[in-house]
């Protein structure tokens, strides 16, 4: 996603004028249109002050708007499809990313939006591990570590909001069938398989994977079990 693009949408969600951000900006009106309309590119300079004005880290301006919280009811709700048996937090993992980049590949627009980075064991979203941490210590998780020092988490029912109103009915549809689709694959086989994608193997470890690299996955190579 190009930053011209992110530089209208942000203006629009915040509801400021060209006018106003051209004055933060200390440039004239003209100038800040010619960004817009990717006539001129705003340096570094400028993207960090936009980055203060909008309150959002500078990733954003390059990778789209993260919807954290969209990204923490996707979790929740791929857990409460394994209620009884719980989920190995790779595997959890990996059905997050394959509900982002399945969404992406249909539509052009991630579910959640959250950034994926290269890890060795597949992509990993950014807020995974801090939502996985601040989840167990509100209770409304369990993680118990297996023996080989895999994790294995449950959601607690108790404490279960079952509330996923930032999902559409289309989403759970898809979330509910990349659950189904993977249920009884084991998390070596779903690493592998993410390790056979182009978005993984276009990367170097820790390095950003952009959403566009899905577009060039063959069609039946995109979330489905090699069977």
């Amino acid at each position: 996603m190009s930053v011209f693009n992110n530089l209208i949408s942000l203006r629009k969600k915040f509801n400021y004028s060209q006018q106003e951000i051209s004055d933060k900006l200390g440039i004239t009106r003209q100038t800040y249109i010619k960004m817009e309309k990717n006539e001129n590119e705003p340096d570094i300079n400028q993207i960090n002050e936009l980055a203060n004005i909008y309150g959002i880290p500078v990733e954003e301006f390059f990778y789209g708007i993260q919807n954290i919280e969209k990204f923490k009811q996707m979790y929740l709700y791929i857990l409460s499809k394994f209620k009884k048996s719980g989920l190995p937090k790779t595997k959890l993992a990996k059905l997050l990313y394959f509900a982002d980049f399945r969404h992406f590949y249909n539509t052009l627009e991630p579910m959640s939006g959250v950034l994926y980075r290269h890890k060795d064991y597949g992509p990993l979203a950014d807020p995974f591990l801090e939502l996985t941490e601040d989840l167990a210590y509100k209770g409304k998780i369990q993680i118990e570590c297996l023996s080989g020092g895999a994790n294995m988490i449950t959601i607690k029912t108790a404490t279960f909001n079952n509330t996923f109103d930032l999902l559409s009915k289309e989403e759970l549809k898809e979330i509910d069938d990349i659950c189904k689709k993977w249920r009884n694959i084991d998390t070596k086989q779903i690493v592998s398989y993410t390790h056979q994608q182009k978005p993984w193997m276009a990367c170097r470890d820790g390095e950003i994977i952009p959403y566009e690299l899905i577009l060039q996955e063959d069609p039946d190579h995109v979330d489905t079990p090699i069977t």
